[in-house]
């Protein structure tokens, strides 16, 4: 009898979406935790990789910054692109 294994995230969720554009955008990840959007317009994705905490900000479907640990403070709208060490 075959299993049908069913995906990490519901098909088209906000999980789904996220870990996809961080996959397009050359970040590694495990597991996309949580997605917030922030005032400013922003999104705080909150994912792993390799058993490490990660968040990364989002705007205009491209991610800007991408740093260690979940409870950080975005970056300021319009900021040069950064990625923290991983």
């Amino acid at each position: 009898m075959s299993i049908k294994m069913t995906g990490r995230y519901e098909p088209g969720s906000e999980k789904d979406r996220a870990h996809k554009l961080l996959v397009e955008h050359d970040v590694k990840v495990d597991h996309v935790y949580g997605v917030d959007l922030q005032p400013s317009g922003m999104e705080e994705i909150t994912f792993t990789f390799n058993g490490k905490a990660q968040t990364a900000f989002a705007e205009n479907e491209n991610v800007v910054h991408v740093t260690d640990g979940w409870d950080v403070l975005p970056p300021k709208s319009g900021a040069p692109i950064w990625r923290g060490t991983s």
